[in-house]
Parts: structure tokens; sequence; C-alpha cells
């Protein structure tokens, strides 16, 4: 039998020491007082789950999704900077995995905040389908909350439309785009026992990759809720820089402008109407015009002028998405369906040519 209180007086010699070893074995790492603790605080929760008065409570979160520890990652470089998360490329160690890290800008978590922390990445972790980025588990330890996703080599939807010189996008593949899209937020609000609202659909919130069959697309940043929340509190209790709620400006739809007006599904599809219009255009959305303006404008139902060379299916499909009324605006069932309709190859030839293409045969 262990005697659990002896060696809990030795868990900071015990973690330092295993830190150490990993050192030792893996050459420079920047944040040794951080895996020290990491060691630590997994070594305090496998004594904490041999008591019977945790042993259960413990048990239940670990069965909820992976939990993978601070110092089975290294952090490599930072490839994204969000609202409440840095996100770094990285590697799961255990795994020998590429994976990327978003570690969550939070501090020390109540019991109900992590309770609805864990809540929230539970059911992050159980989705599986080929357009919703996966979510392999998080860190949660005192100080440290990361979640461990995959990797994906392209970046953002918003960092490759600004690259046309490097990407060029051709129609045909800019429907296959807004059809994972689509397809990624339909699962997300098709789930049971309730939809999933995303809160926070943008550009920057879809990632890409590419394999031999094209670009793959897949939603990310979605089912967080709370821990934003908990990321606007704390930031602005401590006197930080200003935190963005769920629903950045440029992609808000009007009626979240309304005193206690909640996100509904509908409101996702408005956003995707504006990232619908960036995919068109490669413009960012409203850029360079002040926040009140764009309120007034989104109010007054004045849109965002789409270019006339885009092709009319296209256009009709950004213009049925951001529809002022709620209840105009199609279900993402709906919009797959208009997407089908008019892909390649039933485009016609002018509409296959995009703005890219023209500049490489000019």
């Amino acid at each position: 039998m262990f005697d659990l209180a002896a060696i809990e007086v030795h868990l900071n010699e015990i973690g330092s020491m295993m830190a150490k070893n990993q050192l030792d074995l893996l050459g420079h790492l920047s944040d040794l007082t951080l895996r020290v603790d990491s060691y630590r605080f997994e070594l305090q929760q496998t004594l904490e789950a041999r008591r019977s008065t945790t042993a259960q409570t413990i048990k239940e979160e670990r069965t909820r999704f992976r939990h993978i520890p601070l110092h089975d990652l290294i952090s490599e470089e930072l490839i994204g900077e969000g609202s409440f998360a840095n996100v770094y490329r990285g590697q799961w160690l255990s795994q020998h995995h590429q994976v990327a890290i978003k570690v969550i800008r939070v501090g020390q978590l109540s019991d109900k905040v992590t309770k609805d922390f864990i809540h929230e990445i539970s059911t992050m972790h159980q989705m599986r389908f080929d357009n919703i980025l996966t979510i392999f588990g998080a860190c949660m330890e005192p100080n440290y909350h990361a979640l461990v996703v995959e990797y994906m080599e392209l970046g953002s939807l918003a960092s490759l439309l600004q690259k046309s010189d490097v990407y060029p996008l051709s129609w045909s593949e800019r429907w296959s785009i807004a059809l994972q899209m689509v397809k990624g937020i339909n699962y997300l609000h098709l789930s049971t026992p309730h939809p999933i609202i995303h809160c926070d659909i943008k550009s920057s919130n879809f990632v890409v990759d590419q394999n031999l069959k094209g670009l793959i697309i897949k939603v990310g940043d979605f089912g967080l809720a709370k821990i934003r929340q908990e990321t606007v509190r704390q930031t602005n209790a401590t006197g930080g820089p200003a935190v963005l709620t769920a629903g950045t400006l440029q992609w808000k739809a009007p009626e979240l402008f309304k005193f206690s007006e909640k996100h509904t599904t509908a409101s996702d599809v408005y956003a995707l109407g504006i990232v619908f219009w960036e995919l068109a255009t490669r413009c960012i959305p409203y850029e360079h015009t002040d926040d009140a303006v764009i309120r007034v404008c989104v109010m007054a139902q004045q849109r965002l002028d789409i270019p006339v060379d885009v092709p009319p299916a296209f256009a009709s499909l950004i213009q049925k998405s951001w529809s002022h009324e709620p209840t105009q605006r199609p279900s993402c069932k709906e919009l797959i369906l208009h997407v089908l309709d008019h892909q390649s190859p039933r485009l016609t030839a002018p509409e296959l040519v995009s703005n890219d293409d023209k500049e490489q045969t000019t």
C-alpha cells in the first residue's frame, strides 16, 4: 500500500526530476517551470484518484475527453492570435504527431467555469466530420488551458484569401470551398439533442489544408461560448486590452445589434454570407470602416458591393445568406442544395474564369 501523504510531500522534487529528465532527452526547453508544474499536477491528480472522496469526480472528468498534459506538448511556432487564444504549431510528444495547440488566455478557473469548460470540450471532442476540425484533446492545468487540434498546413481561409499570387482560385475551387464551409456548419446545426450554434463564423475560423483532390476546408473555434466569456471577464478585470465578444462585428447579423437578441442558426448563415463575399472578392469586409458606421449600414440594409464579374449564381448565394430578415435566410441544408445545383462542371465557360485566372492569362 502506498503512503500517499509521504509521496505528496515530495511532489515538487519528483516533478522537477521528471522535467529535468525530459530536458536531457529533448534539449533546450523554454518552459521548464511550466513543465515542472505539469508533472507535479499530474502526479497530484494520480494521488487524488486513489482517494475515495475525489476518485469518482476525477474519473468522470477524465472520461469526458482525452486529457493531454502540458509536458506532453512542445509549442514550436506561433501561427495565429485570436480574440481569446494564441495558436502554436507544435508536437504531441507521446504520439509523435504534429498538432496545433490553442492556448487560451485565462488564469485560474472557478469550479463552475471549469465544469462549463469540460462540458464544452467534451461536446467538441465528440464531433467527427470531414469538415469539422478534429479535437484530439485538451490540457487543463492550473493557469494553463489549451486545446490540442489537428494541424492544417495552409492556415486560415482569411490568410489564404489574401495571398492571391500564391493561391489563385478558379470559380470551381471557390464553389468547392463554399460547399465545404456550409457542410461543416450544417453538421453543427443538425447536432442532437440540440443544435450547436457557432456564434463566431468568419474567414479566420475556417482552416485549410490540401490533398491530391484539392483544398480541404474545416470549421474550427465552435462551442466555446463559456470560455470566451471567461476570457473577456478576466481580461477586463485585470485591465488588459479589450477582447471582442462572440460574433466579430463585420460578420454580425443585424438582429444581434438589438438588445438581448441571441445567436441562432440564422445569424450563423448571415455570417456565412459575409464569408462567401470574402471568397468571391478576396477582400476584407468593411476594411478601414469605423465600427459605428458598420452598425448603421448593416441596420439600414446596406450590404457590401458585389463586383459585377462575380457569377450570378454565386452572387445569389451571398445575397440570400445575408438577407436582412432572419426568416428570409436559407438553412444550411438549402445552401448545400444551392451550391450543388450550380457547382462545376455545370458552370458555363465564362463563369469558370475567376479574376485570378484572368490575371494569369493577360
